[in-house]
């Protein structure tokens, strides 16, 4: 079984960070996330630090960077080795982190309902980690900022896009399959179920806009509306004949347009 990152791992972690060098000083916040924290994590998962300070930047020797529509617009990133696991760092100031949730504010979301648009992958994933991180130094920072992020309209702006996107591509399905093109309906009808699962996911919580932890998530958030083995049988296409796509995409829609009808946005 794979260790899962706790506060009682800080003490260490934060002296590695301290040897090569890559922890600043007067540092706000230093919290672990993913999948290592939630006890998803396998032999080659990264492990993954963020580091939380008053002035932007980071150590000296830390030039890679993720871009971000934030000021300033670019998020350093550190790849070192942490024990027997390959860490990503990210250096973030604490008024980039400010802005971020300003942009899921529900001032924002109200005034814009596309808000989720602004906000980048980069930064949605930030977002993603912050809800389940756990401190490895500045509880009460971490506290207070995922405080502000369950209370903000995050999840309402995933909800909202994945419904748009699969209500989209539920459409494009439907007109694909009735021009007779049973192929690019199938993997279209694929990616608006994909879709609708996100939106499902968010109003419950949890929150993601990939495939790669989606059943993990999905068994975590139990929605009743579509329980997992309703889920995985879509998912896995266990119920697929390609003597007669037809009837397998018109019923990915109909799961699609159900789950419509329960997402709030």
């Amino acid at each position: 079984m794979n260790h899962v990152i706790t506060a009682e791992d800080g003490p260490r972690l934060l002296g590695l960070l301290r040897e090569q060098g890559l922890l600043p000083d007067g540092y706000r916040c230093v919290y672990a996330a993913g999948s290592l924290v939630r006890g998803w994590g396998n032999e080659t998962s990264d492990l993954d630090l963020y580091v939380v300070s008053d002035a932007p930047g980071a150590p000296h020797g830390v030039e890679d960077f993720h871009p971000v529509a934030l000021t300033p617009d670019r998020v350093p990133v550190a790849v070192p080795t942490l024990g027997d696991r390959r860490g990503d760092v990210e250096y973030w100031s604490a008024d980039q982190v400010g802005q971020l949730l300003a942009k899921v504010s529900w001032e924002a979301y109200r005034s814009e309902r596309d808000s989720g648009a602004t906000v980048s992958q980069v930064e949605r994933d930030a977002l993603v980690k912050l809800g389940h991180a756990v401190a490895l130094d500045g509880a009460p920072w971490l506290a207070q900022a995922q405080r502000q992020l369950r209370s903000s309209a995050f999840g309402r702006t995933i909800a909202a896009r994945s419904l748009d996107l699969a209500d989209t591509f539920a459409e494009d399905a439907l007109g694909q399959l009735g021009s007779g093109d049973a192929e690019s309906a199938v993997l279209t009808a694929k990616l608006a179920f994909g879709y609708a699962a996100d939106a499902l996911l968010a109003h419950h919580g949890e929150y993601g806009t990939t495939a790669k932890w989606r059943s993990k998530k999905y068994r975590a958030a139990a929605p009743a509306v579509l329980p997992f083995e309703r889920y995985w049988r879509i998912e896995t296409m266990r119920d697929y004949d390609p003597g007669d796509p037809g009837r397998w995409i018109e019923d990915v829609i109909g799961c699609v347009r159900r789950v419509s009808m329960e997402v709030e946005v």
